[in-house]
């Protein structure tokens, strides 16, 4: 996939480096030089340039672009203004850093689902959420076992647990099944929530929107993803 990331302080440098070890082409952005010439070496790419100056930003890359991550920092002005600019300009997957309560609910009444929180989320868990299909959360158990959130595939729908063989064939446990269903927040926009059902068994059918919390592994859990998602 490429990304590009606009934004390289910490934690967007964090995010970035993390996507590219994964295989991904990524493109990084910063109107701080000193903060692009650290990061050329490690990126695919990197451009010096203020995104939120529309004349400026009129430059970016963004053809061809799977997904636009907004990392910036404390000017949650900022960070809106080039949000807006990237869906004035077609950016169809958009994802932002958001700092405050009010910047989230903001971002969410102008449509953007994808909202980073990096108060209580790693670089490393957004950057397995950003680039790998169906995916929803993963919460580490330990160094080397997660527990993910996934929705179910389209070759997995009508399937019950033992017909999926998960853990046959990926020696992964499938805990439960969750829901989405919409609500609205504070400033009545339209938001979405998961709803626990109850624990599974092997006769519980996979159906179509559902998400399954999966724990194991995270090599046996990436075994899984790519040979299904």
């Amino acid at each position: 996939m490429k990304f590009v990331v606009i934004g390289l302080g910490h934690f967007g440098t964090a995010l970035a480096e993390r996507l590219v070890a994964m295989g991904h082409e990524v493109i990084g952005v910063d109107k701080s030089m000193n903060r692009v010439e650290a990061c050329k070496e490690k990126l695919t790419n990197v451009i010096c340039l203020d995104s939120s100056d529309p004349v400026a930003a009129s430059h970016l890359p963004l053809k061809n672009t799977d997904m636009a991550i907004v990392c910036g920092g404390a000017d949650e002005g900022e960070s809106l203004l080039i949000t807006a600019m990237l869906k004035k300009r077609g950016v169809q997957k958009i994802t932002v850093r958001s700092i405050t309560a009010l910047q989230e609910s903001v971002l969410e009444a102008m449509g953007i689902t994808e909202i980073i929180r990096p108060e209580r989320e790693s670089a490393e868990r957004w950057a397995m959420k950003l680039s790998v299909k169906n995916y929803i959360n993963l919460f580490e158990v330990s160094r080397d076992h997660y527990i993910v959130e996934i929705i179910v595939p389209a070759k997995l729908i009508g399937k019950t647990i033992a017909e999926s063989e998960l853990n046959k064939k990926y020696n992964v446990i499938v805990l439960t099944k969750l829901k989405q269903i919409s609500e609205q927040n504070e400033i009545g926009a339209k938001t979405f929530i998961l709803k626990a059902g109850s624990i599974v068994d092997a006769k519980t059918v996979l159906e179509e929107g559902d998400i399954i919390v999966v724990y194991g592994n995270k090599n046996d859990i990436k075994a899984m993803i790519d040979k299904n998602m």
